[in-house]
């Protein structure tokens, strides 16, 4: 059970420092999504997907497992998309 809650507060903390990240690219020149932000969003999630399951939390397994497939669409989608625009 402390495994459990260690892994999920570590992926909570991961995915805090992603959004500092995120707001620190916004507060700049930039106002586009950082890959590095998905990243580092996804790898919190996945903490807490392995956390939640030493909990048997079937439904908050569920959701952070719907959240890391968007997140890993969006690693898929987001390049070739940007890759697009950079050639109009």
């Amino acid at each position: 059970m402390l495994v459990s809650t260690v892994l999920t507060v570590v992926g909570l903390v991961v995915i805090i420092i992603a959004w500092i990240v995120q707001l620190i690219t916004i507060m700049g020149k930039s106002k586009t999504l950082s890959l590095f932000f998905v990243w580092i969003h996804l790898i919190g999630v996945l903490f807490i997907i392995i956390g939640n399951i030493g909990f048997k939390s079937i439904t908050a397994v569920t959701l952070n497992i719907i959240l890391a497939v968007i997140t890993i669409l969006i690693l898929i989608i987001y390049p070739k998309k940007k890759k697009a625009e950079e050639k109009e």
